[in-house]
Protein backbone atom coordinates (compact mmCIF):
# COMPACT_ATOMS: atom_id res chain seq x y z
CA UNK A 1 0.00 0.00 0.00
CA UNK A 2 2.78 2.35 1.00
CA UNK A 3 4.63 1.59 -2.24
CA UNK A 4 1.55 2.43 -4.29
CA UNK A 5 1.12 5.76 -2.53
CA UNK A 6 4.78 6.59 -3.07
CA UNK A 7 4.60 5.78 -6.79
CA UNK A 8 1.39 7.77 -7.09
CA UNK A 9 3.03 10.79 -5.47
CA UNK A 10 6.01 10.54 -7.81
CA UNK A 11 3.73 10.39 -10.85
CA UNK A 12 1.65 13.34 -9.67
CA UNK A 13 4.76 15.38 -8.94
CA UNK A 14 6.18 14.73 -12.41
CA UNK A 15 2.85 15.53 -14.07
CA UNK A 16 2.55 18.77 -12.10
CA UNK A 17 6.08 19.80 -13.01
CA UNK A 18 5.45 19.19 -16.69
CA UNK A 19 2.16 21.07 -16.56
CA UNK A 20 3.85 23.99 -14.85
CA UNK A 21 6.58 24.06 -17.50
CA UNK A 22 4.01 24.04 -20.28
CA UNK A 23 1.85 26.75 -18.79
CA UNK A 24 4.67 29.20 -18.18
CA UNK A 25 6.88 28.41 -21.17
CA UNK A 26 5.84 31.56 -23.07
CA UNK A 27 5.61 34.10 -20.26
CA UNK A 28 7.16 37.48 -21.04
CA UNK A 29 8.90 39.56 -18.40
CA UNK A 30 8.85 43.29 -19.09
CA UNK A 31 12.49 44.26 -19.24
CA UNK A 32 13.43 40.59 -19.47
CA UNK A 33 14.95 38.36 -22.12
CA UNK A 34 13.64 37.40 -25.54
CA UNK A 35 11.01 34.66 -25.80
CA UNK A 36 11.04 32.38 -28.84
CA UNK A 37 7.91 30.74 -30.19
CA UNK A 38 7.82 27.91 -32.71
CA UNK A 39 5.27 28.27 -35.47
CA UNK A 40 2.22 26.30 -34.38
CA UNK A 41 0.51 26.35 -37.73
CA UNK A 42 0.97 23.82 -40.51
CA UNK A 43 3.19 24.85 -43.46
CA UNK A 44 0.14 26.17 -45.29
CA UNK A 45 -1.13 25.64 -48.79
CA UNK A 46 1.82 27.40 -50.38
CA UNK A 47 4.54 25.17 -48.97
CA UNK A 48 8.01 26.60 -48.44
CA UNK A 49 7.22 29.96 -50.09
CA UNK A 50 4.88 30.91 -47.26
CA UNK A 51 6.28 28.92 -44.39
CA UNK A 52 6.67 30.76 -41.08
CA UNK A 53 9.32 29.15 -38.91
CA UNK A 54 8.89 31.06 -35.67
CA UNK A 55 8.74 34.35 -33.81
CA UNK A 56 10.99 36.08 -31.25
CA UNK A 57 9.42 38.60 -28.85
CA UNK A 58 10.91 40.92 -26.24
CA UNK A 59 9.52 43.77 -24.14
CA UNK A 60 12.37 46.04 -23.10
CA UNK A 61 12.73 48.05 -19.90
CA UNK A 62 12.15 51.21 -21.97
CA UNK A 63 8.76 49.77 -23.09
CA UNK A 64 9.95 49.01 -26.61
CA UNK A 65 8.47 45.80 -27.94
CA UNK A 66 10.48 44.00 -30.60
CA UNK A 67 9.02 41.22 -32.74
CA UNK A 68 10.98 39.20 -35.29
CA UNK A 69 9.05 36.84 -37.57
CA UNK A 70 11.10 34.26 -39.44
CA UNK A 71 9.44 33.37 -42.72
CA UNK A 72 10.36 32.21 -46.21
CA UNK A 73 7.89 34.82 -47.44
CA UNK A 74 10.52 37.47 -46.69
CA UNK A 75 13.12 35.77 -48.84
CA UNK A 76 13.86 37.03 -52.31
CA UNK A 77 14.71 35.35 -55.60
CA UNK A 78 14.96 36.48 -59.20
CA UNK A 79 11.40 35.52 -60.11
CA UNK A 80 9.38 36.35 -56.97
CA UNK A 81 10.87 39.20 -55.02
CA UNK A 82 9.17 38.81 -51.65
CA UNK A 83 6.21 37.27 -53.53
CA UNK A 84 4.46 40.59 -53.99
CA UNK A 85 3.18 39.35 -57.36
CA UNK A 86 4.29 42.23 -59.53
CA UNK A 87 3.24 41.98 -63.14
CA UNK A 88 5.79 42.09 -65.98
CA UNK A 89 5.02 45.73 -66.61
CA UNK A 90 6.01 46.53 -63.04
CA UNK A 91 2.55 47.55 -61.85
CA UNK A 92 1.43 46.57 -58.38
CA UNK A 93 -1.24 43.89 -58.27
CA UNK A 94 -3.74 43.30 -55.51
CA UNK A 95 -2.51 39.90 -54.46
CA UNK A 96 -0.32 38.59 -51.68
CA UNK A 97 1.36 41.22 -49.51
CA UNK A 98 2.63 41.65 -45.96
CA UNK A 99 -0.06 41.71 -43.29
CA UNK A 100 -0.20 43.89 -40.16
CA UNK A 101 1.16 42.73 -36.83
CA UNK A 102 -2.04 42.32 -34.80
CA UNK A 103 -1.67 43.07 -31.10
CA UNK A 104 -3.84 42.45 -28.06
CA UNK A 105 -3.05 44.21 -24.78
CA UNK A 106 -5.59 42.79 -22.34
CA UNK A 107 -6.11 42.34 -18.61
CA UNK A 108 -9.34 40.35 -18.62
CA UNK A 109 -8.05 36.98 -19.79
CA UNK A 110 -9.09 37.57 -23.40
CA UNK A 111 -6.90 37.48 -26.51
CA UNK A 112 -8.75 40.12 -28.54
CA UNK A 113 -6.76 42.35 -30.87
CA UNK A 114 -7.14 46.02 -29.97
CA UNK A 115 -3.94 47.40 -31.57
CA UNK A 116 -1.95 46.79 -34.72
CA UNK A 117 1.39 47.68 -36.20
CA UNK A 118 0.07 48.86 -39.55
CA UNK A 119 2.38 48.95 -42.55
CA UNK A 120 0.54 51.91 -44.01
CA UNK A 121 -1.84 52.37 -46.91
CA UNK A 122 -2.16 49.39 -49.21
CA UNK A 123 -1.56 51.35 -52.40
CA UNK A 124 -0.66 54.84 -51.26
CA UNK A 125 3.11 54.63 -51.10
CA UNK A 126 5.84 52.62 -52.77
CA UNK A 127 7.77 52.20 -49.53
CA UNK A 128 5.04 50.44 -47.58
CA UNK A 129 3.72 46.92 -48.08
CA UNK A 130 4.95 46.65 -51.65
CA UNK A 131 8.43 47.98 -51.02
CA UNK A 132 11.21 45.90 -52.53
CA UNK A 133 14.06 48.36 -52.05
CA UNK A 134 15.23 50.53 -49.15
CA UNK A 135 13.14 48.63 -46.65
CA UNK A 136 15.38 49.00 -43.61
CA UNK A 137 13.77 50.75 -40.64
CA UNK A 138 10.71 51.95 -42.51
CA UNK A 139 8.70 54.64 -40.72
CA UNK A 140 5.69 54.63 -43.04
CA UNK A 141 3.86 52.26 -40.72
CA UNK A 142 3.25 52.56 -37.02
CA UNK A 143 1.24 51.58 -33.95
CA UNK A 144 -2.50 52.26 -34.07
CA UNK A 145 -5.57 51.43 -32.02
CA UNK A 146 -8.03 49.35 -34.05
CA UNK A 147 -11.75 48.70 -33.83
CA UNK A 148 -11.70 45.40 -35.68
CA UNK A 149 -9.78 43.36 -38.21
CA UNK A 150 -10.01 42.43 -41.88
CA UNK A 151 -9.59 38.77 -42.72
CA UNK A 152 -7.82 37.23 -45.67
CA UNK A 153 -11.19 36.10 -46.98
CA UNK A 154 -12.63 39.60 -46.83
CA UNK A 155 -9.56 41.16 -48.44
CA UNK A 156 -9.20 38.72 -51.32
CA UNK A 157 -12.87 37.86 -51.75
CA UNK A 158 -12.38 34.19 -50.89
CA UNK A 159 -15.51 32.07 -50.75
CA UNK A 160 -14.08 30.52 -47.56
CA UNK A 161 -13.03 33.00 -44.91
CA UNK A 162 -9.61 32.79 -43.30
CA UNK A 163 -7.84 34.40 -40.38
CA UNK A 164 -7.36 38.11 -39.65
CA UNK A 165 -4.48 39.87 -41.42
CA UNK A 166 -5.15 43.63 -41.24
CA UNK A 167 -6.18 45.95 -38.42
CA UNK A 168 -8.93 48.50 -39.05
CA UNK A 169 -7.23 51.62 -37.73
CA UNK A 170 -8.91 54.26 -35.61
CA UNK A 171 -7.37 57.58 -34.63
CA UNK A 172 -3.82 58.73 -35.26
CA UNK A 173 -0.51 56.94 -34.85
CA UNK A 174 0.50 56.28 -31.24
CA UNK A 175 3.95 57.36 -30.10
CA UNK A 176 4.78 58.53 -33.60
CA UNK A 177 8.42 58.38 -34.60
CA UNK A 178 9.15 55.40 -32.35
CA UNK A 179 7.91 52.65 -34.66
CA UNK A 180 10.05 50.88 -37.26
CA UNK A 181 9.86 47.84 -39.46
CA UNK A 182 12.33 46.15 -41.76
CA UNK A 183 12.77 43.09 -43.92
CA UNK A 184 15.98 41.13 -44.25
CA UNK A 185 16.47 37.82 -45.98
CA UNK A 186 14.05 35.51 -44.22
CA UNK A 187 13.10 37.85 -41.36
CA UNK A 188 10.39 40.45 -40.86
CA UNK A 189 11.06 42.76 -37.89
CA UNK A 190 8.88 45.19 -35.92
CA UNK A 191 9.91 47.62 -33.19
CA UNK A 192 7.49 49.97 -31.40
CA UNK A 193 7.26 51.78 -28.10
CA UNK A 194 4.16 51.41 -25.89
CA UNK A 195 5.22 53.72 -23.05
CA UNK A 196 2.42 55.95 -21.79
CA UNK A 197 -0.37 53.81 -23.28
CA UNK A 198 -2.71 52.78 -20.47
CA UNK A 199 -3.81 49.50 -22.04
CA UNK A 200 -0.21 48.28 -22.14
CA UNK A 201 0.51 49.58 -18.63
CA UNK A 202 -2.39 47.57 -17.22
CA UNK A 203 -2.09 44.54 -19.48
CA UNK A 204 -1.60 41.12 -17.93
CA UNK A 205 -1.33 39.41 -21.31
CA UNK A 206 0.01 40.20 -24.77
CA UNK A 207 -1.41 38.58 -27.91
CA UNK A 208 0.41 38.70 -31.25
CA UNK A 209 -0.47 37.45 -34.72
CA UNK A 210 1.14 37.89 -38.12
CA UNK A 211 0.45 36.47 -41.56
CA UNK A 212 0.76 37.42 -45.20
CA UNK A 213 -2.51 38.54 -46.79
CA UNK A 214 -3.25 35.07 -48.15
CA UNK A 215 -3.06 33.56 -44.64
CA UNK A 216 -1.50 30.43 -46.08
CA UNK A 217 0.57 30.37 -42.92
CA UNK A 218 0.46 32.38 -39.72
CA UNK A 219 2.12 32.64 -36.34
CA UNK A 220 0.31 33.70 -33.19
CA UNK A 221 0.44 33.28 -29.44
CA UNK A 222 -0.77 34.85 -26.19
CA UNK A 223 1.81 35.55 -23.51
CA UNK A 224 1.25 36.08 -19.79
CA UNK A 225 3.04 39.26 -18.67
CA UNK A 226 5.09 39.72 -15.53
CA UNK A 227 6.88 42.86 -14.42
CA UNK A 228 10.09 43.06 -12.46
CA UNK A 229 9.91 44.01 -8.77
CA UNK A 230 6.19 43.28 -8.69
CA UNK A 231 5.26 40.15 -6.71
CA UNK A 232 2.45 38.01 -8.12
CA UNK A 233 -0.96 38.63 -6.58
CA UNK A 234 -1.87 34.94 -6.56
CA UNK A 235 0.22 31.82 -6.10
CA UNK A 236 0.08 29.90 -9.40
CA UNK A 237 -1.98 26.74 -9.12
CA UNK A 238 0.81 24.35 -10.22
CA UNK A 239 3.04 25.69 -7.44
CA UNK A 240 0.28 25.18 -4.89
CA UNK A 241 -0.24 21.60 -6.00
CA UNK A 242 3.49 20.95 -5.84
CA UNK A 243 3.67 22.24 -2.25
CA UNK A 244 0.73 20.04 -1.26
CA UNK A 245 2.41 17.01 -2.82
CA UNK A 246 5.65 17.71 -1.00
CA UNK A 247 3.78 18.07 2.29
CA UNK A 248 1.92 14.81 1.70
CA UNK A 249 5.17 13.05 0.84
CA UNK A 250 6.63 14.30 4.10
CA UNK A 251 3.68 12.95 6.08
CA UNK A 252 3.94 9.55 4.39
CA UNK A 253 7.68 9.41 5.08
CA UNK A 254 7.16 10.39 8.71
CA UNK A 255 4.50 7.72 9.24
CA UNK A 256 6.68 5.10 7.58
CA UNK A 257 9.64 6.03 9.82
CA UNK A 258 7.49 5.86 12.96
CA UNK A 259 6.23 2.42 11.97
CA UNK A 260 9.79 1.23 11.40
CA UNK A 261 10.93 2.52 14.80
CA UNK A 262 7.97 0.81 16.54
CA UNK A 263 8.70 -2.51 14.86
CA UNK A 264 12.32 -2.31 15.93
Amino acid sequence: MMSMIKKGLQTLALTTLLASTSIYATDITVGGSTVSVDDRQDPGQGGWRYDINGMDVSWGADNTITVDVFTNFAKEDDRNRTYNNRSRSGQKRNKIIYGDLLIGANNDGSSDFNYAFSLGNLFGNWNTRFSQIERLNQTNGGLYAINGTTSAGQYHGYSRDKGSVFGNRTGSELNGGSSFWSVSDGKFSFSFNVGGIDAFKKATSLSLSWAMSCYNDAVHDTFALTRKNRPPTDVPEPTTVMLMLLALAGIVYSQKKKKGDFSA
